[in-house]
């Protein structure tokens, strides 16, 4: 696994550190350490009660380490600039495993997304908020209203049957839908378009 990301979880909990850890296990991907003392990673998954707790964690972390925040605690922000702009995520403790990895993904990446409910940042400056902004206006309007439908189910991990069924349309007409999709948001993968939507906005999880 040598050269692999290096992810580290820490929760409130070790058991749903523990949980974190099962639901984002991907060995393609990152090698994640669980709990650590002080040990260096590349990104940071934490999960923290409230406000106090959030900045308790981020004071013993990297200057603009990324971070994916689990919960709904208001999380403290470091915004940055340019290249040098922190990579942050936000999501609940209801998020699905695909949405986890989608959003850890995109923060390693040098991404930043939150879930549409998120209270984040608390403070300091939006994350890489302005050009953003008009790019994500612009493939809002590609996409039809039913393709937002799709992608806000891919957010929430649906196979394209599933979509099918809950849409009550053909597996083939749904499986049209998410390329389309993938071509208008210039993603190669779900996962991959998931993590641009959440970036931009487009939907939430």
């Amino acid at each position: 696994m040598a050269g692999l990301p290096r992810i580290a979880i820490v929760g409130a909990a070790p058991w749903l550190a523990q949980g974190l850890a099962s639901a984002l296990a991907d060995q393609a991907r990152w090698e994640l350490r669980v709990q650590p003392a002080g040990e260096a990673a590349d990104a940071y998954v934490l999960h923290a009660r409230d406000e106090a707790e959030a900045a308790t964690l981020r004071a013993a972390l990297p200057p603009l380490a990324p971070v994916l925040w689990i919960g709904a605690a208001p999380v403290p922000a470091e915004a940055g600039a340019g290249d040098n702009a922190q990579a942050v995520g936000q999501l609940s403790e209801q998020a699905g495993a695909e949405q986890l990895r989608a959003a850890l993904a995109a923060v390693l990446a040098g991404l930043s997304v939150r879930d549409a409910a998120a209270a984040w940042p608390a403070r300091g400056a939006p994350l890489r908020a302005s050009a953003a902004l008009a790019e994500a206006s612009e493939v809002a309007e590609a996409l039809t209203s039913r393709e937002l439908e799709v992608f806000e189910l891919l957010a929430k991990g649906l196979s394209n049957r599933d979509v099918a069924g809950v849409l009550g349309i053909s597996a083939h007409t749904a499986k049209f839908h998410v390329a389309q999709i993938l071509g208008k948001v210039g993603a190669a993968t779900r996962a991959e378009a998931v993590a641009i939507g959440l970036r931009m906005g487009l939907i939430g999880v």
